[in-house]
């Protein structure tokens, strides 16, 4: 799946000049505020790796939007020669996360990827058309609920999981006692279409939101001994607790 960065053609600019901190030249901080926040990035070809050399003559991020939104970031997950961090860019009272991929060689840090889990045009159209239902059936409310989680930002999928916690701590309860038609009773209420285990991450319970093609989002709940996914730019592209034992994830 080829990357895209281009973004305005599904917001419009807002005129919010951002005055960013400062950070030291080189460090992972640096290049994230300067890919995303900065309306200029000189030598970036000098700063990417992977397959982001692809995109050395294409604008960054902060180029694009040019000072005209508010861009937050802050890291993920931190390995010995790796990094990841998650950036929220906000134009119009809008969202758009974003997933940047940095990784060290020699004392340099490079920017080696960047995501965004932006779906298929339809799965938005299928949402905003039965928002506009005055009733709906009881299946086309379930859709409804799902397709409006499936496209949420991060921050309101964190939101959704503390306010319905208790929902979900019930559905993983049956589930794990094999109690199947409850199960499914509470997947629809939560508005997921799937709750799962992997026999490569013992411990862990994957409630899935939706899937399509490789895309995925939902929760996790894992146990204190359970370890979870890494975070890489295959698969779970995005991994943050929300509150404790309970995580959001995405997978690309």
């Amino acid at each position: 799946m080829k990357t895209s960065f281009k973004i305005f053609s599904f917001f419009l600019f807002i005129s919010s000049q951002i005055f960013s901190q400062q950070y030291s030249p080189g460090s992972p901080e640096w290049l994230v505020d300067m890919f995303f926040n900065q309306s200029e990035f000189p030598d970036k070809a000098k700063y990417f790796s992977g397959e982001m050399l692809n995109f050395v003559n294409d604008p960054t991020i902060g180029e694009e939007l040019d000072g005209n939104a508010n861009v937050n970031f802050y890291q993920i997950e931190s390995a010995e020669n790796e990094a990841v961090f998650k950036i929220e860019v906000e134009q119009d009272e809008k969202i758009i996360d974003f997933y940047c991929f940095l990784s060290e060689y020699e004392n340099k840090w490079t920017i080696n990827a960047v995501r965004r889990f932006l779906l298929p045009s339809f799965i938005y159209t299928v949402r905003d058309s039965l928002s506009q239902l005055s009733t709906l059936s009881s299946n086309d409310s379930t859709l409804f609920n799902t397709l409006k989680l499936f496209t949420a930002t991060d921050t309101e999928l964190m939101q959704y999981l503390k306010t319905n916690l208790k929902d979900f701590q019930e559905l993983v309860s049956v589930f794990n006692n094999n109690i199947r038609d409850k199960a499914d009773k509470y997947l629809a209420l939560v508005g997921c279409n799937a709750i799962y285990a992997d026999t490569k991450y013992p411990g862990c319970v994957f409630i899935r939101i939706q899937r399509f093609e490789d895309m995925e989002s939902g929760f996790i709940y894992k146990t204190e001994s359970a370890v979870l996914p890494d975070i890489s730019i295959k698969d779970f592209i995005y991994i943050e607790e929300a509150v404790p034992n309970w995580y959001i994830y995405r997978m690309m």
